[in-house]
């Protein structure tokens, strides 16, 4: 008696053959309406996007060696490029290669406009124009401390608009959040150790999966910190 083959298709196989060769069919009959032109058409569009995508694609390979090189290179000399607009370009070692990194020029009307900020410190703080604080001075939270204070915070943060603002606004947001979510997850590690102590499982498997929703995993958690 021969035996019998128990190789049988599954349902899910045989929906997905028969998706396959719909579309087959489907596809197949279009092309066959199309005329010899349109193929003609169809065939050089495709072969034009293939070797420019693969002529793009070994500019860009090409381009990313020759900076890995003389990223390389720069770094072991500890030297910097001179760009046509003024800027300068160095390299920076990162993770397993070099990093590229740009400077841009300030302009000296920029630098005079800061000067100007450090030039006028107040009469009652006792220093004079361009004087700075005697050696045997205090430090402390006086005039002087407060003008030299708000005069590097115009200059880093030059207007409420501007990028700087929005990351330091954004840091003070996520800060209070971060403390919001401390306080959430103090009050239902308390409900947990109730709902423990009275012994009502339900109450208890409810609170853990809260605070499962409420932090993020541990894992998250670690990367974060190890990136900072």
């Amino acid at each position: 008696m021969a035996a019998q083959s128990n190789l049988r298709r599954t349902a899910a196989e045989d929906a997905l053959a028969t998706f396959v060769e719909k579309w087959s069919t489907l596809i197949g009959g279009k092309l066959r309406n199309t005329s010899r032109t349109a193929r003609a058409l169809a065939t050089l569009a495709l072969t034009l996007s293939i070797v420019l995508g693969a002529e793009g694609t070994r500019r860009r390979w090409k381009r990313q060696r020759l900076e890995r090189e003389q990223g390389r290179k720069l770094v072991r000399t500890n030297s910097w490029l001179h760009n046509k607009d003024g800027s300068r370009t160095i390299y920076v070692p990162y993770k397993q290669g070099t990093s590229k990194v740009t400077i841009s020029t300030t302009k000296p009307l920029t630098f005079e406009a800061h000067r100007r900020l450090f030039l006028n410190p107040p009469r009652v703080s006792g220093l004079g124009d361009g004087a700075v604080p005697a050696a045997h001075t205090k430090p402390g939270l006086n005039l002087a401390f407060l003008h030299q204070f708000l005069s590097l915070m115009s200059i880093m943060i030059p207007r409420w608009s501007s990028k700087e603002a929005g990351l330091l606004l954004s840091h003070g947001v996520f800060l209070l959040l971060r403390t919001y979510l401390s306080l959430v997850v103090a009050r239902l590690d308390g409900e947990l150790v109730r709902d423990l102590v009275a012994g009502n499982g339900k109450a208890f498997l409810w609170g853990i999966l809260k605070v499962r929703c409420a932090t993020p995993p541990p894992t998250c958690r670690a990367r974060h910190t190890f990136q900072r």
